[in-house]
């Protein structure tokens, strides 16, 4: 199937889903029920798409991924942020129905920040920026510190969709805490979670990604082999003198002149003895330089690509045929893959650490670039958590920069 027609069977399925939904919420009206979706065979049948193709939930509401994780994250037990995700996506779904099917009535044009809904239900579990958007795709804006008021009333298929989108959130709330279930007593971290479920999509493959990992980390935890009897090894950035494994890199303003400040191989602080400040660069004019090993080694650590999960999901997709010749090691003859080059964006100064990678635009962004906001939305990438990744991509990405500038002719 090519491209153009997958799109448009995509764009065929999402409204149909929208239209089934408008449906179900007229019958129930007619019943003399208004609020949320509650017909059992709608929600039964889009769950049971949902458990089979994840992304249905990117395509009823494209934020959703995010929503999910921002809710889930710092949460030392998925299963009850699950709950209460479920909970505020009712109430958002809510909100929704009440402009749709109720439009004259004043009192849903305002929604209070200090209700006891707003605070007990909805700011514990999502984040009140998130709030802030949700609501915003109901027309609503915020008006003074305590309040939301609808500004420019929406379309009834626009509230449709948006209502779909957040059943769609809440049923996919109830699969996940669904495979926490399953899984106890073992406790899952939120992140593998949600990474295993977006690797592996179906459920039940889901469910047995994450029994396999619970068990290489069971078997890791009873080897002790992470404890060298014989060789000293630092056990933190302290034992270090602070510094971080990964040397830095030069920074230069892609839009600057290139001057003395600019060669390669010279520490920031430019110090001739040598004897302090950061490891120089090798030169670029090097011809012993071997650029791509370096970066392919960046990018394995970048990419998670040696991560347990990511390993599972490889080991699943791809298995050995018998009969066909089985991958070897590349020779040093091969060469190395071409990996793609990454730029750092406006947004980001001298010394500022980058929090998301996106791997469409291949740019590194700051936490606070609006750029970056809408690549998290619309574009695949990843968010930057531990330092340690920080600092490897911004290593990662002035060198692309550097080796860019070096390969470009000179003015």
């Amino acid at each position: 199937m090519c491209a153009g027609s997958a799109l448009r069977q995509e764009e065929f399925h999402r409204q149909e889903y929208r239209q089934e939904y408008r449906r179900c919420l007229e019958r129930e009206f007619r019943q003399g029920r208004a609020g949320p979706c509650s017909d059992p065979s709608f929600g039964e049948r889009l769950g049971q798409r949902l458990r089979r193709e994840p992304a249905v939930l990117g395509a009823l509401q494209e934020d959703a991924p995010v929503l999910l994780a921002r809710g889930l994250r710092d949460r030392p037990d998925p299963g009850p942020a699950l709950r209460g995700l479920a909970g505020a996506f009712q109430l958002l779904e809510l909100a929704a129905v009440n402009l749709y099917l109720f439009p004259w009535r004043k009192e849903f044009g305002t929604v209070q920040t200090f209700s006891g809904a707003y605070m007990h239900l909805l700011r514990p579990a999502l984040p009140e920026d998130d709030l802030v958007r949700s609501f915003g795709r109901l027309g609503y804006e915020r008006r003074g510190w305590h309040c939301l008021a609808v500004t420019r009333p929406l379309s009834e298929p626009e509230l449709v969709a948006a209502a779909c989108g957040f059943f769609a959130c809440r049923l996919e709330c109830e699969i996940l805490a669904e495979v926490v279930r399953r899984l106890r007593p073992r406790r899952l971290r939120a992140e593998d979670l949600l990474e295993a479920r977006r690797l592996a999509g179906d459920v039940e493959a889901c469910v047995e990604m994450l029994q396999q990992l619970g068990t290489q980390h069971e078997a890791a935890a009873n080897c002790g082999d992470s404890v060298d009897l014989y060789q000293e090894t630092p056990a933190g950035p302290e034992d270090t003198g602070g510094e971080d494994a990964a040397p830095a890199v030069p920074w230069r303003d892609p839009g600057s002149p290139r001057g003395a400040q600019d060669v390669p191989g010279r520490s920031w602080d430019h110090r001739r003895d040598g004897k302090c400040g950061q490891e120089p660069v090798p030169s670029l004019g090097n011809p012993n330089l071997d650029t791509s090993s370096s970066l392919l080694f960046l990018e394995q650590e970048l990419s998670g690509a040696g991560s347990p999960l990511s390993t599972l999901a490889a080991g699943s997709r791809s298995p050995q045929v018998p009969g066909e010749p089985q991958n070897s090691p590349t020779s040093p003859s091969q060469e190395a893959p071409e990996l793609p080059c990454y730029q750092l964006h406006s947004c980001l100064r001298r010394g500022a650490l980058p929090s998301y990678c996106c791997t469409t635009c291949q740019q590194l962004h700051a936490s606070t670039c609006a750029a970056g906001q809408a690549c998290r939305t619309h574009h695949h990438g990843q968010e930057l958590r531990s330092e340690r990744q920080q600092r490897l991509w911004l290593q990662r990405t002035e060198v692309d920069m550097l080796l860019a500038d070096s390969s470009a002719p000179w003015s």
